[in-house]
């Protein structure tokens, strides 16, 4: 009577179960959420420390740090903006929140106006799917690739010939 020969030894089993394991353990580690944190959030307890009307550029930055942004026309306005995103894997990330602190300043530099913008402050913009229009012809790939049978003559050599004959650099470099 023949006996019984297992495929996989006790052994091999359980490297296979093992490796396996390990496999499927690093597949799931790759779903794992990623929290990121983008830009700058100043801390509540130094925001309430600037004082409209008495508190100047060099002071907020003392306590704020320098601005993510300032104003498109001066620097009279600055911007402190944050972001807290979510992702999963290659997905596209979620925002968890986001925020916007703006501090207007008067001509002497001297702080005016304190606003802070949250996600429903926010709006979604359109984006513009046009193109600019250029002048000169539209070749066909057909026109392209035989656009240029006849526009040399022997004597030319072909276009941008060097003093070695041959095209592109000096010295067929």
């Amino acid at each position: 009577m023949a006996r019984y020969q297992p495929l996989l030894s006790s052994r091999s089993a359980r490297r296979a179960f093992f490796a396996g394991a390990l496999g499927l353990g690093i597949l799931l580690g790759g779903c794992q959420k990623k929290i990121l944190q983008h830009g700058n959030v100043p801390d509540e307890d130094q925001v309430v420390q600037i004082l409209p009307g008495q508190d100047d550029k060099n002071r907020v930055e003392q306590l704020l740090g320098s601005p993510s942004t300032t104003g498109t026309f001066g620097d009279d306005t600055w911007y402190y903006i944050s972001r807290r995103t979510a992702q999963t894997a290659f997905f596209e990330p979620d925002t968890i929140d986001q925020g916007v602190l703006e501090i207007r300043f008067d001509t002497q530099g001297i702080v005016e106006d304190l606003k802070i913008y949250d996600q429903a402050d926010g709006r979604l913009v359109a984006m513009v799917d046009r193109t600019t229009p250029t002048h000169g012809n539209e070749l066909t790939i057909i026109q392209q690739l035989l656009g240029n049978f006849g526009r040399f003559s022997p004597e030319d050599n072909g276009p941008n010939t060097g003093p070695t004959g041959t095209t592109g650099a000096p010295g067929g470099v």
